[in-house]
């Protein structure tokens, strides 16, 4: 085993020792259940609490990569000796509900993420975490918690306020 290169040195941000995503307390055992596994290599489950005609569901799927340095120009000598990989896919269907005074609105709301990484000893599961929180930083400003930059994006905004 080797060890991981990230590839980049984080500048300090004042005042910001650490940030922290709030992840949503999922209770499987007593929330979810299987909805569909008729698929190896997938599962669809369903949270039993969400309402009948909104109902909450996740999605996992993982599955081989044949070569996972297809279009990433790594070249040949800097590639490791097997090009197999696996992409995991995790999706979050939701239907919101809207109420007010006017009647009530549903809207269908849709999150999902594509993991892809090389079948290799040294990608570990805390180097992929390490990756999916470099991931949700993109989507809020330098050292922030706040959901401004969200915001912004949401309206076409892109570049954050400090570039």
């Amino acid at each position: 085993m080797g060890s991981i290169n990230l590839g980049y040195t984080d500048t300090p941000v004042d005042g910001v020792p650490a940030l922290t995503f709030p992840r949503g307390v999922l209770n499987y055992s007593k929330d979810w259940r299987e909805v569909d596994t008729s698929k190896p290599d997938e599962v669809i489950l369903t949270n039993v609490t969400s309402p009948l005609d909104r109902g909450e569901r996740i999605r996992l799927a993982v599955s081989r990569i044949s070569n996972v340095y297809q279009n990433t120009g790594i070249s040949e000598s800097a590639k490791a000796p097997s090009s197999k990989g696996l992409s995991i896919l995790c999706q979050l269907t939701n239907i919101l509900r809207c109420e007010s005074a006017l009647g009530n609105v549903d809207l269908p709301v849709s999150v999902h993420l594509v993991i892809k990484v090389p079948a290799h000893e040294d990608i570990t599961a805390a180097v992929i975490e390490t990756q999916l929180g470099r991931l949700l930083s993109g989507l809020y400003e330098t050292g922030d918690t706040t959901t401004s930059r969200l915001s912004a994006i949401m309206r076409g905004s892109l570049m954050p306020i400090d570039l």
